[in-house]
């Protein structure tokens, strides 16, 4: 079996796990057995997201993160591993509920548009550049994932703005705790950012140099998320306006590492 059926797999138990959500969310239901289900959905998707990452990587006898495809799949298993981390941690039941539509989607969107051709300017096999790349995948899982929570946050906000508050409103955190989460996802996001772009100015001096538009992409996403991260946390920016801003950030994160990919080749 190729890794592609397996990343097929893991997307068939994420669209399980969000079909489950709509139905939670639309009944109003919050029973433990009922957040328990959606969690091993979750889980099981995520393994065999994983047994597809580790077959990928055994055939190109590298990690993974060749091309627009195996990075935008690395993203989706990232954050998915954030959430299994962050969420029993903080008891956010319903994070897994609002996780499984964004995952679903962006794993969908990978599988189906993605360029998963082999990339003319892949680097030279190195320690330092599969460094550089995993923590930077790590980052944008921790981004992702506080994309996540700012839309949970969106919800609960204009739950509290209305006058009629629908029981959606009780089943979710309160917005004081999705702050905070958001938060301090986006302050460890952003420290695997900058580590990781460390690694890749060491590998560009060891290895090879990397492709300007790729060098252009991350300095531009490292200073988008210290703008966003200085502002929410010295600012002390919050409500709708910053979750739009972090929802906004991670959007502009995806798009213009496709884009600049295209431009790569």
């Amino acid at each position: 079996m190729t890794d592609r059926y397996f990343l097929w797999m893991a997307f068939v138990f994420y669209v399980g796990a969000s079909a489950l959500t709509l139905w939670r969310l639309r009944s109003e239901r919050s029973q433990s057995w009922l957040h328990h289900i959606n969690v091993i959905l979750i889980v099981v998707g995520f393994l065999m997201q994983l047994v597809g990452l580790i077959l990928r990587g055994q055939n190109l006898h590298r990690c993974p993160l060749t091309n627009p495809f195996e990075v935008t799949v690395f993203i989706v298993w990232a954050l998915v591993l954030f959430y299994l981390v962050i969420g029993p941690s903080y008891r956010v039941s319903f994070l897994g509920a609002f996780t499984a539509p964004v995952v679903t989607l962006i794993l969908l969107t990978g599988l189906l548009t993605a360029s998963d051709a082999p990339h003319a300017l892949v680097l030279k096999h190195s320690p330092w550049v599969e460094f550089h790349a995993g923590i930077g995948i790590l980052a944008c899982g921790a981004f992702a994932l506080a994309f996540v929570v700012a839309a949970m946050d969106l919800v609960q906000n204009r739950q509290l703005k209305s006058h009629h508050p629908s029981p959606t409103f009780r089943l979710l955190p309160a917005v004081e705790q999705l702050g905070v989460i958001g938060v301090r996802l986006l302050m460890l996001g952003f420290i695997l950012l900058t580590v990781g772009m460390i690694g890749g100015v060491i590998s560009d001096k060891l290895v090879e140099a990397w492709p300007w538009q790729k060098v252009a992409w991350a300095w531009t996403t490292w200073w988008v998320y210290a703008a966003l991260l200085a502002a929410r946390t010295i600012g002390n920016w919050r409500g709708q306006k910053a979750s739009v801003a972090t929802m906004a950030a991670f959007i502009f994160l995806l798009t213009a590492y496709w884009g600049t990919s295209w431009l790569a080749r």
